[in-house]
């Protein structure tokens, strides 16, 4: 169901979809009014980069509930386990009104495709063959987003276009009855969708045909000592004529399958690989944070996902900065934005991995280490802690198509790193730095509570002596000097574009407890 590091030797993947919201209604943002060109058109008569987006759906009684911690439908995941609590509230997959501003939000960053994820969908408690329970639930939440986007497109919007990541293969060893069971899901799809002239429409055409994604986690052409033409004996079986298929794998900096044409739902390194076809870029992944993993038992025994010692974490937007540059290096056909909402992952007793002791976390861990980008409480209690990022990583991603797109060619992007929140700090100096994309500025000038301790910056680093400030909260505010942006980054609300050019600033708030 939504997992990244699910990747193998008995983690399981997530089998979902988008998401569908109970709670507040917000106003609809007046910047959202006029939407861009639609994706199939872009698909269709734009060369132009095509941005998605990983969406689950499996907020169900029998999937992922917010609820008291235990096993539930979507392998390897629990429920009660979600890092920070969506600024909708906890929410059903089921809920239409969320479907909707979900859809509001995604038209109006400029979100072309949504990556829905089937990939449990022949490892779920329930037999995908009995349509009921887990997968089930993942069938109806799946087939309401095609209906509402059907709905909104007949009221002149222009919602994403629909991408299947379907059921996944573990290792080489599982694929004989995987290829057969995945062709009958597939079999089911084509009946299900393409015979549907109104759900047809909602999926993304690539190449003449609706995209179609298949994942094999075990893919690999580093450790396995298999080749792209062994893979290919495999993957030869599918039976996908109506499709256009591609292939994909995870962590392809260790996996190497980009090699053999693969994508990636999320690597293990922040700058991320670059999967070529026919001597282009093709698809790439950007994501905030990441972690690396094994796809072997030698290798889980010595990489624990998020609690691995080269995890990367939020750290305040500045990695994420890091992993569109990669992007905006490349320009490949395919950006894929990882990840909207799992809001799932494993208390401390159930990590994966091999051993009683070895625990591997490949979900959402916590605020840091978790890889979410749907707007939270800022004063919400997760699983492992109470806070939230509000806004501020949707602001983030608005600011950064926008700029990927030429719409604001003249801006810049800063991101301050610092520590991770709730950012106590105890000791007297303190290590910045800091990120930026687009034009480069200056200088900068780093205020402490709003006073200037350091002008004329140049680099992206500095210390900060903090045995001159008192015990408590203090805001530290970085000022890129002789650049601009439209695009106010504050986590207490969404950005609009704003009318007149705008300071470039980051701000971090620590508590130092010296």
């Amino acid at each position: 169901m939504a997992t990244h590091s699910r990747v193998l030797a008995g983690l399981l993947l997530s089998i979902a979809c988008v998401l569908a919201v109970a709670g507040g209604r917000e106003p609809v943002n007046p910047a959202a009014q006029n939407p861009p060109a639609s994706s199939q058109q872009r698909a269709s008569k734009s060369p132009h980069t095509l941005i998605g987006l990983q969406y689950e759906s499996f907020f169900t009684p029998h999937n992922i509930n917010w609820g008291p911690v235990e096993p539930s439908g979507s392998i390897g995941l629990y429920n009660g386990t979600a890092e920070a609590i969506p600024i909708l509230g906890k929410y059903s997959s089921y809920d239409v009104n969320i479907l909707k501003k979900h859809e509001e939000w995604f038209e109006y960053l400029g979100i072309d495709w949504l990556l829905l994820d089937w990939t449990n969908f022949l490892i779920a408690k329930t037999p995908w063959e009995e349509h009921r329970d887990a997968t089930g639930e993942a069938e109806q939440t799946m087939e309401l987003i095609f209906k509402t986007y059907h709905q909104l497109e007949r009221e002149g919007k222009h919602p994403p276009k629909l991408v299947f990541m379907m059921p996944l293969f573990k290792s080489a060893a599982t694929i004989p009855i995987g290829i057969q069971r995945l062709n009958k899901v597939i079999q089911w799809a084509n009946q299900t969708f393409l015979d549907n002239p109104q759900y047809k429409n909602e999926l993304l055409e690539f190449d003449g045909k609706p995209l179609m994604l298949l994942p094999w986690w075990g893919a690999n052409v580093h450790t396995s000592g298999m080749s792209c033409g062994d893979l290919a004996k495999f993957t030869d079986q599918i039976s996908a004529p109506r499709w256009t298929v591609r292939w994909m794998g995870t962590q392809l900096d260790d996996s190497h399958v980009d090699q053999c044409g693969y994508w990636s739902w999320m690597d293990g390194t922040i700058r991320q690989a670059v999967t070529q076809r026919d001597g282009a870029p093709e698809e790439t992944v950007v994501t905030p944070s990441c972690f690396p993993f094994g796809f072997t038992e030698a290798l889980l025994k010595t990489r624990r996902g998020w609690l691995d010692p080269k995890a990367v974490g939020k750290d305040h937007g500045a990695p994420y900065l890091e992993s569109w540059k990669v992007a905006l290096e490349s320009r490949p056909k395919f950006i894929q934005i990882h990840q909207w909402n799992e809001f799932a992952g494993q208390p401390d007793d159930k990590g994966m991995g091999p051993g009683v002791k070895q625990k591997v976390f490949g979900d959402e861990y916590n605020l840091e280490l978790s890889d979410d980008l749907e707007p939270t409480q800022l004063n919400g209690c997760g699983f492992r802690g109470c806070g939230g990022w509000g806004y501020y990583y949707m602001n983030l991603t608005k600011a950064l198509i926008s700029l990927y797109r030429n719409e604001t060619p003249d801006i810049t992007v800063l991101a301050l790193s610092g520590p991770a929140l709730t950012g106590v700090v105890k000791e007297r100096q303190l290590h910045l730095t800091w990120n930026y994309v687009g034009k480069s500025p200056s200088s900068y000038t780093l205020k402490v509570d709003g006073r200037a301790v350091a002008e004329d910056l140049t680099g992206n680093q500095y210390i900060l002596d903090l045995s001159k400030y008192p015990a408590g909260k203090h805001t530290l505010q970085l000022v890129a000097n002789g650049v601009q942006t439209y695009f106010d980054l504050s986590p207490e609300r969404m950005t609009t574009k704003s009318q007149t050019p705008l300071p470039v600033t980051s701000a971090i708030e620590i508590n130092y407890t010296p």
